[in-house]
């Protein structure tokens, strides 16, 4: 795991101003909006010497954030997805993106003392069924389905997957748009573009720089517009914010990120930034610190090395630079 940890952390890439080799002068900027991916919209801008090179890349990119929204969809998936391995408790030959991810989502519940657990999905499933009715989970509904998230019943051997608890289910709503976010800039790269971002609702990668310099991300204000700008340039910007993804039950608003101690919504902060190279990592570590307290989150955001931003519910905020 922790080999894991150090590809995260410690990957770089080095890149020029723009893509393919051109000059500054001969590229253009293109957008592409997909909207059926990660129930969300991804974006992906891109510098391109011509329509054809940006179609090209755009359907390659498309075509991987597709597969991995496949393989992740614990809902509609199909053979060899998680949903196959919640359904049947088994996956055998499993794709090394579900391998890889699942690995993650092992590493983060050890490194966020169990703030993060992909093996929360009994529990996620009774949230998910209050957004879709308008109904509170039942108290001891809730407590029963928390008897099934021993993350040790989460068996990875080779390629087969095994979970030994028949209720317990997988859940990588947490992570898998920042690993998407990873595997779709090296599909991105293999082209040979150099100059890109890629938006997964909330969580933005750029690889190299604009023609005419950094980035510059905006940090959403759980209340509306813009908190701050930051600039970036292969670098990551991943927020997990109550704003994102709620609902409203009895006049009371439930984010849609729960606490796996109180297994209520998390409410500590209104949202949560990270700042780093690696998608993956921010995507996971976000997460893991709007459920964590400031003190136990700036202490992990410090041994990973990485920049983080707390905002307050009277919006204030804290960073650990």
């Amino acid at each position: 795991m922790r080999k894991i940890l150090a590809i995260l952390v410690a990957s770089t890439v080095l890149l020029s101003l723009c893509g393919c080799g051109t000059s500054v002068t001969s590229v253009n900027r293109y957008e592409s909006v997909y909207t059926d991916l990660f129930d969300t919209d991804c974006t992906f801008t891109a510098y391109c010497s011509s329509d054809e090179e940006f179609e090209t890349v755009s359907n390659a990119v498309y075509a991987e954030l597709s597969h991995l929204d496949a393989l992740f969809d614990i809902y509609n998936g199909g053979e060899g997805s998680l949903k196959d391995l919640n359904d049947n408790k088994i996956l055998e030959n499993a794709d090394h993106d579900i391998l890889e991810l699942l690995d993650i989502g092992v590493l983060f519940y050890d490194l966020s003392g169990g703030k993060l657990n992909i093996a929360m999905g009994s529990v996620l499933t009774l949230w998910h069924d209050a957004r879709e009715t308008g109904v509170l989970p039942d108290d001891e509904a809730l407590s029963e389905a928390a008897n099934h998230c021993d993350i040790a019943n989460l068996i990875i051997d080779g390629d087969t997957v095994t979970i030994t608890d028949p209720d317990m289910s997988i859940d990588v709503g947490s992570i898998a748009k920042g690993y998407a976010a990873d595997c779709a800039a090296e599909v991105a790269e293999s082209y040979g573009l150099t100059s890109f971002a890629l938006d997964l609702g909330g969580n933005v990668k750029t690889v190299g720089e604009k023609p005419t310099g950094k980035w510059v991300i905006g940090i959403q204000d759980p209340d509306g517009g813009i908190l701050k700008t930051v600039e970036v340039a292969d670098q990551s910007v991943v927020t997990s914010g109550d704003y994102e993804r709620y609902t409203i039950i009895d006049g009371e608003t439930y984010s849609h990120i729960i606490d796996p101690d109180t297994l209520y919504p998390a409410s500590l902060y209104r949202s949560v930034t990270v700042i780093c190279e690696s998608s993956s990592l921010g995507d996971a570590l976000s997460t893991s610190l709007f459920c964590m307290d400031i003190e136990s989150g700036k202490a992990l955001a410090e041994e990973l090395g990485v920049e983080a931003l707390w905002v307050y519910a009277d919006g204030s905020t804290e960073s650990n630079s």
